[in-house]
């Protein structure tokens, strides 16, 4: 089907000013979502398509290196949308030296028809290549608004390809704007839908990325950025099961703050949390890849450590429990000396274990700490020994 060339500049121009619009208007308050820079990118893209339904009726500068200038600006804001929404640092002079590159060559090459033509398409080109590289980069894993962003642009590159082979075989005058026939319809046409699903694309991509930070955040402890209560007790039902099905050995090991409240009471809440924030940092450093460190409540943390044996875990919690009472934490002047009680349990889990149940024994180690002094670790009574161990 043969559809009227400036017919279709004009209807992808209007679906370009429509959701940019919509965009423009979403995104006028938060600037970090991304929304802004893909509703300046779709505000370009229908002016390109204006300018472009003008041809024939006014200079070449106007019809033709103004508006091919337009895409790439539009391209170059798509992809700058990418790097908004990854909370990555945008290259703006990268992006949009390809676009200033544009307009110059193309005001050079005005009054020639194949190489203007074969400039302008080779830049477009080179940006959907790079804005595909990016979207597949800065994709949110498990996420697939990406997948449009790849395929919208990939759509693109097959439109502006069709224009470069009619080119280099010959037929650069039926490509001209103001021409129509099936192959310039189907170029054209292309538009719309590289529009549509580039946009889409980015605005799910925001959306992708704001969920994956709410649950982020909804699974971290705000004060020390370690997981909180329910995410480290998710965390051990799959240790549990993992120790249980591959019949390996596992510590669960109970954390708790000695005297805590003293120092609050003593120092201020504020001092309070940075001794948590110093404790945190402190463990985590001596900590292995595999093991699993979140905050129980209050000053007490829940410590998994897969593959661990009872000598191996009782020597590893023993110099934890040493690191923190050598490393004070400073506070303003202040230099508030902190130590620990820690319960443990290792062993492989059975099949009538569950969570509550091996927390449960490690708790019962902990309280003998207390009763004993505090600033200790104790083994729970529960704890079974493999095959070997």
């Amino acid at each position: 089907m043969i559809a009227h060339t400036p017919t279709i500049f004009a209807s992808v121009a209007w679906v370009a000013l429509i959701m940019a619009f919509c965009l423009l208007v979403v995104g006028r308050f938060n600037q970090r979502d991304g929304m802004l820079t893909v509703g300046a990118g779709l505000l370009a893209h229908a002016l390109a398509y204006v300018c472009f339904t003008l041809f024939g009726h006014a200079s070449l500068w106007v019809t033709y290196a103004v508006p091919n200038s337009l895409l790439s600006v539009a391209v170059a804001f798509y992809t700058a949308s990418i790097f908004r929404i990854a909370d990555h640092r945008v290259p703006w002079l990268w992006l949009f030296s390809l676009p200033l590159c544009q307009i110059v060559l193309l005001t050079l090459l005005l009054n020639t028809l194949e190489p203007r033509t074969l400039v302008a398409s080779g830049i477009l080109m080179i940006q959907c290549a790079f804005l595909i590289r990016w979207a597949a980069h800065f994709a949110q894993p498990g996420g697939r608004a990406h997948i449009l962003l790849i395929v919208g642009a990939g759509i693109s590159l097959i439109g502006i390809l069709i224009r470069v082979v009619s080119i280099v075989g010959g037929s650069a005058v039926e490509m001209r704007y103001d021409v129509s026939n099936l192959r310039q319809s189907i170029s054209i046409s292309i538009g719309t839908v590289t529009v549509m699903m580039l946009s889409l694309g980015l605005v799910l991509m925001s959306k992708e990325r704001s969920e994956a930070a709410l649950k982020y955040l909804a699974l971290r402890d705000a004060l020390t950025g370690i997981p909180n209560r329910r995410a480290i007790l998710e965390e051990l039902e799959r240790e549990i099961e993992r120790a249980r099905r591959t019949e390996t050995s596992l510590a669960i090991i109970i954390i708790d703050l000695d005297h805590f409240k003293t120092v609050n009471d003593q120092y201020g809440h504020l001092a309070g949390d940075e001794v948590l924030r110093h404790c945190v940092e402190q463990l985590k450093k001596r900590l292995r890849q595999t093991d699993r460190l979140g905050r129980y409540g209050g000053e007490e943390f829940l410590l998994m450590m897969p593959g661990a044996t009872v000598e191996g875990a009782m020597a590893a919690v023993e110099e934890l429990r040493q690191c923190i009472s050598e490393n004070h934490t400073q506070f303003g002047e202040h230099s508030i000396p902190q130590t620990f009680s820690a319960g443990v349990w290792v062993g492989n889990p059975g099949a009538e274990d569950d969570g509550n149940s091996l927390i449960a024994q490690a708790d019962a180690a902990l309280y003998e700490c207390k009763a004993a002094g505090r600033n200790t670790v104790r083994l729970a009574v529960g704890t079974r020994t493999l095959p070997g161990t």
